[in-house]
């Protein structure tokens, strides 16, 4: 019994051993499956299209109607890709769950803008919002995905001749130093000639509550008003770059962008990395790829012989270090590729040029221009007549802002010091009076604002005398220097913020040596400095005594 027995149970086991093999075998081909089906499946819900039309407003509704015709030709982005519209006025684009679709706004057209002058040629696409927990970010804006994503454009007059207004950090930490905003700088400027007008980061200092009463005051100005991001200008509570953009989104727009007035084009830069390492949050500089990608796609609709302005906060050198050292690299490639570029900073302030010693191959030099700042050194010192903080800033510059004036392939661009006239360029630093056996052993130090870096600098005593080189002086600027020692002289508290330690800046302070030989008498200094862009002059008077 046992032997008949036997059989039947070795051909059942087989069977069953074959069974569990092949099911084993699908078991694996599905685990293998599930993480492709998984990732496909992500992929594409991330990945979506978007369409859309740009068209001119006939009846100013801001919404298109089926008579209003569209508009071909007009480059419109995800942030990374750029398309141009058709016959019709209608683009394409793929985007993800968080995107921000902007048109690029092309010569002799401009977009709305709002109450603010703040200019509104982006939709924001973004199912989870953005934000960190101390400022109110960005609410969620999809679903439901749109069906089309419409920009309204308005004609309007654009010659090769105007003028921008270039403000650096105007940086307020509260009400009060928007109201130094308003007095130090913005009431000079309401009805000024210009194109538009640009905030270079650094909009407010870290408190994102104050961006709207801030752009009430930049408003009144009268013109159209482009932001850039800075580093004060981020929710340091949030964990990653999208979130900590949040309160920016919802009142700016997109963090990068770029857009054409006249024969020129301008590009906005978010070269702000935010970066998370356990309890350390801190920022550096930095791009990102799909960034990379936008620049090196814009640069690659603009002919070689147009100008084109790259607006950021933070300088490409000589600053905050990069995150990523291959992606300046990367950028100086593209921006070198492009012969015409000229980039436009703040954070710090001077004038220089991009060279061979920063990793730049170009055929030229790339001219960095890092503005002087509206808040000077953070609305610090004493307050003047008017309750207003001097805030000097630390290289002895005065509080102030620039015009950028640009005529076809020309540009040049002018400091202009807040409340002071035109022509006050400089500043001169000699003693009142001195000994006439000493005259050759005084220094004369002038701070000449908006040199270039190829300036030529010279002094001389009396009309009749002869001028003399000035040289770059790598120290602190005298003026700064006497000031901050009169505040911190002053005993006790006070209600304001002192200035701080004076940071030397060679590429502005010059100084020579008195004549020697000079007879007792009063003299005039006069300085001049003569660049590229014209002549600066300034004034002193100074005393030779026995």
């Amino acid at each position: 019994m046992n032997s008949l027995q036997s059989t039947p149970f070795k051909k059942n086991t087989s069977i069953k051993k074959h069974i569990f093999k092949r099911l084993r075998y699908y078991f694996r081909i599905l685990i293998y499956l599930i993480p492709i089906v998984l990732i496909f499946s992500s992929w594409a819900f991330a990945q979506q299209s978007v369409s859309g039309v740009v068209f001119h407003d006939l009846n100013g509704n801001g919404g298109f109607d089926e008579s209003e015709p569209g508009i071909s030709g007009v480059l419109v982005s995800n942030g990374s890709d750029i398309v141009e519209t058709d016959a019709n006025g209608r683009y394409e684009l793929t985007v993800e769950d968080n995107a921000i679709i902007f048109v690029i706004k092309p010569r002799g057209w401009t977009t709305e803008i709002d109450q603010n002058n703040i200019p509104q040629f982006f939709s924001i696409l973004s199912k989870d919002g953005a934000g960190g927990d101390e400022f109110p970010g960005l609410d969620a804006t999809v679903p439901p995905w749109p069906e089309s994503v419409d920009f309204p454009l308005y004609p309007q007059d654009e010659g090769d001749e105007f003028r921008v207004v270039v403000f650096g950090d105007t940086q307020p930490r509260n009400i009060e130093e928007i109201n130094y905003t308003a007095h130090d700088t913005v009431h000079e400027l309401v009805g000024v000639d210009a194109a538009f007008g640009t905030t270079l980061g650094d909009i407010v200092f870290d408190n994102l509550d104050i961006f709207e009463p801030l752009n009430q005051v930049i408003g009144q100005i009268g013109i159209p008003w482009r932001h850039v991001i800075g580093n004060h200008d981020i929710d340091f509570s949030a964990d990653t770059n999208w979130d900590v953009r949040g309160a920016y989104f919802r009142t700016y727009g997109p963090p990068w962008y770029a857009f054409t007035w006249g024969g020129a084009h301008f590009v906005a830069v978010d070269n702000i990395r935010w970066i998370v390492e356990g309890e350390e949050r801190y920022y550096r500089t930095g791009l990102g790829d799909e960034q990379l990608a936008f620049i090196e796609n814009f640069l690659n609709h603009i002919p070689e012989d147009e100008l084109v302005f790259f607006m950021m906060h933070i300088p490409w050198v000589e600053s905050t270090p990069w995150k990523y050292d291959e992606e300046q690299k990367q950028l100086f490639e593209i921006l070198a590729s492009h012969p015409n570029t000229v980039s436009l900073a703040a954070h710090r302030h001077h004038h220089r040029y991009i060279n061979e010693d920063d990793g730049w191959h170009g055929d030229e030099k790339h001219h960095l221009v890092i503005m002087g700042t509206v808040c000077g050194a953070w609305w610090n010192g004493a307050p003047d007549e008017y309750g207003i903080p001097h805030a000097m800033m630390r290289d002895g510059t005065p509080t102030g802002y620039g015009f950028l004036d640009i005529n076809g392939n020309e540009w040049k661009l002018t400091y202009k010091a807040s409340r002071r006239p035109a022509d006050f360029q400089m500043h001169i630093s000699a003693p009142d009076e001195v000994s006439v056996t000493k005259t050759d052993t005084v220094e004369v130090f002038a701070n000449v604002f908006n040199a270039l870096p190829e300036a030529k600098v010279e002094m001389r005593l009396g009309k009749g005398g002869n001028w003399l080189p000035m040289e770059h002086a790598e120290q602190p600027d005298p003026v700064y220097h006497a000031m901050r020692e009169r505040e911190h002289n002053i005993e006790g508290d006070v209600s304001w913020r002192r200035s701080g330690n004076p940071s030397p800046d060679p590429h502005n302070l010059y100084k020579a040596i008195l004549p020697e030989g000079l007879e007792p008498g009063t003299y005039t200094i006069f300085i001049r400095s003569i660049d590229n862009w014209g002549e600066y002059k300034g004034r002193r008077i100074i005393r030779i005594v026995e």
